[in-house]
């Protein structure tokens, strides 16, 4: 059972148009502690990186958002809160099925399929992280997809069950916990091997697209500040922020 994100600590909201905005909201209104987790049944309005959409079927899924309180992460750091994120919802996934990874920086993928797409928001007070609202879309019993996203997937389509989404949230809030006490107990180098351990693509030879074009390369890391690294058929090694860089093939 997690400490931290305690179930009892989570606020459940019928239908929002978004986790994330209602937690940004709760921030200005009533400075809530860190743990406190925003639970939609049905999100109308799932946001994700620069302007993107989330489908999410009202009651099928779990569409929620962490507030969390990691002043001990510094500012410079602050790409460890999407790595830690996103390496506990793939420890979760991992209780249910294989081939998880991460498509940098946090889309949870089975085999090339997306199951699982995250938004962080945080500020910043000096050198320290003093708030971060992460939020998690997690496709768990949606079994099917209208919308134009080329590859969704759910638990439910990978393994034909149907999950109880309470106790799902405690299961993945556990999962997500134990990696927010590594990064707070200074294991953060363990943190990164992990990630990059996870990460879709990984040392493979691929096509990617840039503001120049497609060039073939292959991913080596992330640069202390979380900037994917790809290095590219001269061996010359290109650095990308978010939305800089498409995965073709």
């Amino acid at each position: 059972m997690p400490i931290i994100f305690h179930p009892n600590r989570v606020i459940r909201v019928n239908q929002l148009n978004s986790t994330n905005s209602y937690a940004l909201q709760l921030l200005k209104d009533n400075n809530p502690s860190g743990g406190t987790v925003i639970m939609a049944l049905n999100q109308t309005e799932g946001r994700g990186q620069q302007a993107n959409t989330w489908e999410s079927k009202g009651g099928k899924n779990l569409t929620i958002s962490l507030i969390l309180r990691p002043d001990f992460i510094l500012a410079q750091d602050q790409f460890q809160i999407s790595m830690l994120i996103s390496l506990g919802v793939s420890d979760y996934l991992r209780t249910h099925t294989k081939n998880i990874s991460i498509k940098w920086p946090n889309d949870i993928y089975v085999g090339a399929n997306k199951i699982a797409g995250i938004l962080i928001e945080q500020a910043i007070m000096g050198d320290r992280v003093s708030h971060s609202v992460c939020g998690i879309g997690l496709n768990i019993n949606q079994d099917k997809f209208i919308s134009n996203a080329p590859n969704p997937i759910s638990l439910n389509n990978i393994t034909n069950e149907i999950y109880d989404l309470e106790e799902e949230l405690t299961k993945l809030l556990a999962s997500i916990e134990n990696r927010y006490l590594q990064v707070k107990n200074g294991k953060s180098q363990q943190l990164e091997k992990d990630y990059l351990k996870s990460l879709y693509w990984m040392n493979e030879e691929r096509t990617f697209l840039d503001e120049d074009g497609e060039f073939t390369g292959k991913i080596i890391g992330i640069s202390e500040f979380g900037q994917l690294q790809i290095e590219d058929e001269d061996k010359h090694i290109k650095t990308f922020n978010f939305k800089e860089v498409s995965f073709i093939r």
